[in-house]
């Protein structure tokens, strides 16, 4: 089988060429002689985040949706539940998708790790596949080098490792990690400890909350004023994380924290009263960006579903830009090998900035933003952006120890549980 840089040279396609167009402000005109494209959409479940399938399917549709190509039925999306997104119900649905549907594009949010389990479905199928996903997951090099398998994320691994080398800097040299037993299974949290080690730091102590630890709190607590760490990395999410760290913060423990975007996300620093200010933390989205682009897909999203955006609603409307863009690209041509190409050479503005697919990887590069919330005199928290950078590459050497065959963790996709 021919790797992906093997496939750009067979498809014709420069591997530098496709990424120094200048980024196109206007979506072109999609041409489908008469054919509906048909878009499979792959959506996992969630009990402590039930809004957010909902967010990125809402998103996508305003994504995809340029010129009219729902309403005037180029484009046609096949929705299929794939529960908590384990291999076996993925296989499942993407068979039926591609043999019942007769899909020309599947997309979805998916655990990477699982792709690397139905991987073989999509090459053998010739359907290029969009998997959208928190980033969790390091990209093992089976899936780097499939040519028709890409990756949209919100760059959770990459900015695990930057939130590391930054608490190390920014600190002290001696953090302490605070996870949970649903947290912990993914390759997130072992690049972050790379990034601590990258800056000169270590880890003092890890503390796992595990599934009926109900002295967890009180416990941990004790225990950090005990070691007096430079810093906590508070890798967990939902309500698990606002307690703990409202716990935290009244009991009067001032060490400095960062966490994750998810756990930083406004709508849920909401929830920290007081307790938010001082949080750090790392993310692809700058939600408050006067960027035109970010602008406009709020005010789109608020007047489409009277809701406020969320991380995933940007992270499906970015995933309907670039399917779109990508088939109006394809001139006519929607064969597999056409729509990949098209796709290493997306050209557009999101929300999160310019979008370029690494053609080595499949992999979308967005930025990453340093955010430090600020909670102002009336109790609102708000995220301050200090300083965007490049995140760390995916082939980054020190990742190289999580390609191997003996990779073990959780298949569900990061948040769906």
């Amino acid at each position: 089988m021919n790797s992906r840089r093997n496939f750009l040279k067979i498809a014709g396609v420069s591997i530098t060429g496709s990424l120094l167009n200048s980024v196109s402000t206007k979506a072109a005109k999609l041409s489908t002689n008469g054919k509906t494209l048909k878009v499979g959409i792959l959506l996992p479940q969630s009990v402590e985040h039930p809004q957010y399938p909902g967010s990125f399917l809402n998103g996508f549709r305003l994504g995809v949706d340029e010129n009219n190509a729902l309403r005037k039925k180029k484009i046609e999306l096949i929705t299929e539940s794939v529960n908590f997104g384990t291999p076996e119900i993925v296989k499942e649905k993407v068979q039926k998708l591609l043999a019942e549907n007769d899909v020309d594009l599947i997309t979805g949010i998916l655990n990477p790790e699982v792709v690397s389990h139905a991987g073989k479905v999509f090459k053998n199928a010739e359907v290029p596949t969009i998997i959208a996903s928190s980033g969790e997951s390091y990209l093992v090099n089976e899936l780097k080098e499939n040519p028709f398998v890409f990756f949209n994320s919100l760059n959770l691994f990459q900015a695990a490792y930057e939130s590391g080398k930054y608490a190390v800097n920014k600190f002290g040299k001696r953090i302490a990690v605070l996870t949970s037993f649903y947290d912990s299974g993914y390759d997130s949290l072992f690049t972050f400890r790379q990034g601590v080690e990258a800056a000169g730091g270590e880890i003092v102590e890890t503390f796992n909350r595990g599934q009926n630890d109900t002295n967890f709190t009180e416990n941990t607590l004790k225990r950090l004023e005990e070691l007096k760490p430079d810093g906590l990395y508070v890798f967990m999410h939902g309500t698990n994380a606002d307690d703990l760290i409202r716990t935290i913060r009244f009991k009067g423990i001032y060490t400095p924290l960062i966490t994750t975007a998810f756990s930083a996300d406004e709508n849920r620093l909401v929830h920290l009263a007081d307790a938010a200010d001082n949080i750090f933390s790392i993310s692809s989205w700058d939600r408050n960006s006067k960027k035109e682009a970010n602008k406009t897909f709020a005010e789109k999203y608020r007047k489409s579903y009277n809701k406020t955006t969320d991380i995933f609603s940007v992270l499906g409307f970015e995933t309907g830009q670039i399917v779109y863009d990508s088939f109006a690209r394809c001139k006519g041509d929607f064969s597999g090998n056409e729509i990949a190409k098209a796709l290493l050479s997306c050209n557009l503005q999101s929300p999160r900035g310019e979008i370029k697919i690494n053609p080595d990887s499949g992999l979308v590069n967005n930025k990453l933003h340093i955010q430090q919330c600020k909670v102002s005199s009336t109790g609102v928290p708000k995220n301050h952006v200090l300083e965007t950078m490049q995140p760390v590459s995916e082939f980054e050497k020190a990742f190289a120890v999580l390609d191997n065959d003996y990779r073990s963790g959780w298949l569900n996709p990061y948040l769906f549980v």
